[in-house]
């Protein structure tokens, strides 16, 4: 009753410069206040806590406020200079040489923070790191599955023999188009879904494979927590495919680190974590699960 009054009375662009001012920050604060409280006590009293990894993680959102991720290497991106360009109407930064692409209605300070997060989050000492080391895509087809801007694909591009795409929203559809243009006789855009049965905007990675050759084949799922879903859709690839590596996102959901572990193990396929934890609703747990059979 009172937020659909405030919205009535008060016009979008005041409502923004509220809520940018001070809102904003009172908002995050109530929301968060439970994880907020739990790192300034894990900070305050560390000498007497266990040293484990997810005091350690919380200790630092406790000194250096909520972050995904929570490590000193985080803070060694904070100064970075970051120039932010546009064509075609589209913002993108030159990414080691390439262009990276984002959406249209992207402005300046988004791109920055998004683009900032990106390079933290590839970082060789990231728990969201997908790979040890890039080569390990040498000559495979990458499946990007959840691929949004699609840095994964673009830092290994002239690794891979080929990369499918697999992004199903609109305002990322775009971008990725200029992004792989220069690319796109190796680069194939599926817009679907990966989950557990193929219908409408759905697919399974067994059936859209059911006619290509399933082998030396990189497998990356981000897909905010519909992973084990894409996992059992990919059943037969997984248990008949030659030479398969995955790198599968863990933290979306409570108990996915455990589930995937499990369920890869039992496959056939030696497992590993990335190191360290990763912050994302309002708890920590491991990152990215890798994986492969040769």
């Amino acid at each position: 009753m009172v937020s659909a009054l405030y919205r009535k009375l008060l016009p979008l662009s005041v409502r923004k410069f509220i809520y940018d001012s001070f809102l904003g920050e009172i908002v995050f604060f109530v929301r968060n206040f439970k994880v907020i409280a739990k790192g300034k006590f894990t900070f305050l009293f560390s000498w007497l806590l266990p040293k484990t990894e997810e005091n350690k993680a919380f200790s630092f959102i406790g000194r250096h406020g909520i972050t995904s991720y929570p490590y000193e290497y985080m803070l060694e991106y904070q100064k970075i200079q970051i120039k932010v360009e546009r064509n075609r109407n589209l913002p993108y930064v030159n990414h080691e040489g390439k262009k990276l692409y984002f959406p249209e209605f992207y402005d300046e300070k988004k791109v920055i923070k998004d683009y900032r997060a990106l390079l933290i989050e590839k970082d060789v000492r990231s728990a969201h790191r997908y790979v040890r080391d890039y080569d390990d895509l040498k000559g495979r087809t990458l499946l990007d599955v959840g691929a949004a801007e699609g840095i994964f694909s673009l830092d290994t591009i002239d690794l891979t023999s080929h990369v499918l795409i697999f992004e199903c929203e609109d305002h990322w559809l775009k971008p990725l188009k200029a992004t792989f243009e220069p690319w796109e006789h190796k680069v194939t855009f599926v817009k679907k879904y990966v989950g557990n049965k193929s219908e409408g905007n759905f697919i399974t990675i067994d059936e859209f494979l059911s006619n290509r050759a399933i082998e030396s084949l990189f497998i990356k799922m981000d897909i905010e927590g519909a992973e084990r879903k894409a996992l059992e859709g990919a059943e037969k690839t997984l248990k008949l495919g030659k030479n398969i590596q995955l790198a599968v996102c863990t933290y979306h959901r409570p108990g996915d680190p455990e589930y995937m572990e499990k369920l890869l193990s039992g496959l056939g396929y030696s497992v590993e974590f990335s190191d360290g934890l990763l912050y994302w609703n309002k708890r920590v747990s491991k990152a990215v699960i890798r994986s492969k059979k040769d």
